[in-house]
């Protein structure tokens, strides 16, 4: 079962934290948490025990943060905290609904009361009807300083593209069957992501078509789209993880960078149906060399 252990901020568990909880901590280590975040899991307490982690993290004022123990901390745990907001679910459903998210939009713009950002979290997002959702787009796509989003759902996909195009995806569920498998399949998506900016597509459909199996490319493509939010994150913090994220964040603007992000989900949701994986591969390449 996983913990926030008190003076850290780790989740721990009986298997080994997939990639994306690793990365979800560095983000929080080093302060570069987006400033929207999907939570993935078809578990509630993962989901639950990772919002408390964010929220302490968000409002601390100790010098480790989350610390646990200041008062903002305090409050957060205990659900008080002024600048935490949850949205209200209604209907038999239980979705946050348009007039929610309206409302949510509107204080957005009001600067927090004592933290240093505001956090809204979003329950059952993929249950959100597509009204509610893009009545989010313009926030989101031009969010205030202080603000932070969290999304909770067990699907991520049933998010509209538009959204995912602009927020982080934790899948906390997510785990590798082994380090090799995790090493071949992010080194992988750098090849793939370093032959993106090229002028000829031949260098990015060989790259592309090293992917051999579903399986396989499911992690190559969730790879991918990390690295490509890595390289939005460094257009607006000028700090990128390698110099593959750097290239692209210096090449490709944010509206590309976006559409590529788009172009990703799409691959993943084909990848669920029994497709043949080199007209895949084609057709990745294809859609990805027509971006714009």
């Amino acid at each position: 079962m996983d913990r926030i252990l008190k003076g850290g901020s780790h989740l721990t568990g009986s298997d080994s934290l997939s990639g994306y909880r690793q990365q979800l901590e560095k983000d929080l280590q080093s302060g570069k948490l987006p400033h929207a975040v999907v939570l993935e899991s078809q578990k509630e307490l993962p989901i639950k025990e990772t919002v408390s982690m964010i929220c302490q993290w968000a409002v601390c004022r100790g010098e480790n943060k989350p610390c646990h123990v200041c008062s903002a901390c305090v409050k957060a745990m205990n659900g008080n905290h002024p600048d935490i907001y949850t949205a209200k679910l209604s209907g038999k459903l239980e979705v946050v609904n348009v007039e929610e998210v309206r409302n949510i939009c509107a204080d957005a713009y009001i600067r927090p009361n004592e933290a240093d950002r505001k956090i809204y979290i979003l329950p059952n997002a993929d249950k959100m009807q597509i009204q509610a959702q893009n009545a989010l787009l313009k926030v989101i796509e031009e969010p205030p300083q202080h603000i932070l989003f969290i999304f909770c759902c067990a699907s991520a996909k049933k998010l509209l593209g538009t959204i995912l195009s602009r927020v982080t995806v934790y899948p906390l569920d997510y785990t590798y069957d082994d380090d090799m498998s995790v090493q071949q399949s992010y080194e992988t998506a750098l090849s793939v992501a370093r032959h993106l900016t090229d002028t000829k597509g031949y260098s990015l459909l060989c790259a592309l078509g090293k992917i051999d199996s579903r399986i396989t490319a499911k992690e190559i493509i969730e790879n991918l789209i990390a690295i490509v939010g890595n390289a939005i994150r460094f257009r607006v913090t000028g700090k990128a993880e390698n110099t593959i994220e750097r290239s692209l964040g210096e090449h490709m603007d944010m509206v590309t960078l976006s559409r590529i992000t788009e172009i990703l989900h799409t691959a993943s949701d084909k990848l669920d149906s029994n497709i043949n994986m080199n007209l895949f591969s084609a057709w990745l390449c294809a859609q990805l060399r027509r971006r714009k």
